[in-house]
């Protein structure tokens, strides 16, 4: 069944609904998702693909105080009002959970193309394959993947949004003599030979610092952490800043409006950046999904809200609410990076460059830990590589004691989508 068909069921389904349960609010959220995966094998020359088309559908309904939430996968019309019914089953009175506003109008649905062709995806691995990793270095797995999402938001009173995305990523993992590096790319329709680039040369910036001998690091030394290194650290602060996480820590929400951060640090998320890793106009709750400055100059200006966290903290909603497979929408971030600044760095630093795999960046609440190499620098001269430091970094006291920030701002989708320039952090021993 297409998108454009299970629509136009699902508003005939609302309208019976409706009749049936006149106290109630209903909303349909439809979404229609196509994707490829092709896993490269860059040694042998073969691949292996996978391909579907998932549709899921998820229901909301609200009565005075009470709601509801149901979702599931769907194959056909009928499959509908069972959701419906099912979320009236659910309703209760829990966290409050207002009924959003009409959604943005975003007109009908795209015609309907769900097939990504099998061989051109293989063409671009290879193609990267050959471009892009190092001469000599083995690549442990090159995964391309093609998805897209077609969604309707259709509410009992008439109400009705569309949301298009539609993206590629490039995930590669290659091996070293101390451990297998992680990197990928999202890749725009087009030209995209400026994306991958920056893969080329941050794969070889990682083999350099990761081959060859190395000694201990200097732990007097500030710590400059390169985008491929900090990444993780924004992903985590992105966490940090989301609405259901602020309403759980007293702390940080009663933070709003005071400045626990220095001045060096902004932190913005734009849905529309273009170099970002997504493109949104509108969230799945249907709200505008604006630009939102989050931290300005060290200041804490608010969170990531869905409608039902917003009204948890008494916050507007910013078009952050997105739902992750059939659960209900939740805040997250879209376009989220540390903004450039450009600030000069010490004259001896320790540079770290590549980030080594682990098995998990955040295996606390709160703390990032991390296992990258790179190199000491003296007056802008690397005088020898160290060996990969472990680091844990609390997020609150890291980002505390930020003292610089630079200006070469790099997405990754390694990092939840976030964006992060260099960052300059005090000595270890400090």
């Amino acid at each position: 069944m297409t998108p454009h068909a299970l629509s136009g069921a699902a508003r005939a389904v609302l309208e019976d609904f409706g009749r049936t349960h006149p106290s109630f609010t209903a909303e349909l959220f439809l979404s229609a998702c196509p994707r490829l995966t092709l896993e490269y094998e860059a040694g042998a020359g073969t691949f292996a693909a996978s391909h579907g088309v998932s549709l899921s559908a998820a229901a909301r309904v609200w009565d005075g105080a009470r709601h509801g939430h149901a979702a599931g996968a769907v194959g056909a019309a009928e499959d509908l009002r069972p959701l419906l019914e099912s979320a009236v089953r659910r309703a209760g009175t829990g966290a409050r959970i207002p009924i959003p506003p009409a959604p943005v109008p975003a007109g009908p649905l795209p015609p309907w193309e769900p097939e990504f062709p099998v061989e051109h995806a293989r063409q671009r691995a290879e193609r990267i394959a050959r471009e892009v990793v190092p001469p000599g270095v083995v690549v442990q797995a090159l995964v391309l993947t093609r998805r897209a999402v077609a969604s309707s938001l259709l509410r009992s009173d008439g109400a009705e949004g569309t949301l298009v995305e539609s993206g590629e990523e490039v995930f590669l993992r290659c091996e070293t003599s101390r451990g297998a590096v992680v990197d990928a790319v999202a890749l725009p329709p087009g030209d995209d030979d400026t994306r991958l680039a920056s893969l080329r040369e941050r794969l070889a910036e990682a083999v350099s610092a990761l081959e060859g001998p190395a000694e201990a690091a200097d732990p007097a030394l500030p710590l400059v952490l390169r985008p491929a290194v900090a990444a993780p650290l924004v992903a985590g602060l992105s966490w940090l800043l989301r609405g259901d996480v602020a309403s759980v820590t007293p702390a940080l929400a009663r933070a709003v409006g005071r400045k626990p951060f220095p001045s060096v640090l902004s932190v913005e998320d734009d849905p529309l950046h273009p170099r970002g890793t997504r493109r949104r106009e509108m969230d799945d709750e249907g709200r505008p999904a604006r630009v939102v400055r989050l931290i300005d100059e060290g200041r804490l200006t608010g969170f990531l809200h869905s409608g039902e966290t917003a009204a948890r903290l008494g916050a507007e909603p910013n078009g952050r609410a997105l739902r992750e497979g059939t659960s209900p929408p939740a805040p997250a971030a879209i376009n989220l990076f540390i903004v450039p600044r450009g600030d000069a760095l010490p004259a001896r630093y320790t540079e770290l460059v590549s980030r080594v795999e682990t098995f998990t960046t955040m295996p606390r609440p709160g703390t990032v830990s991390l296992v990258a190499g790179g190199w000491e620098v003296r007056d802008g001269q690397r005088v020898r590589r160290i060996a990969p430091l472990e680091l844990d970094l609390p997020l609150l006291e890291t980002f505390r004691a930020l003292r610089g920030v630079g200006e070469d701002l790099t997405f990754f989708p390694t990092a939840d989508g976030c964006g992060t320039p260099t960052l300059v952090l005090p000595p270890r021993a400090g």
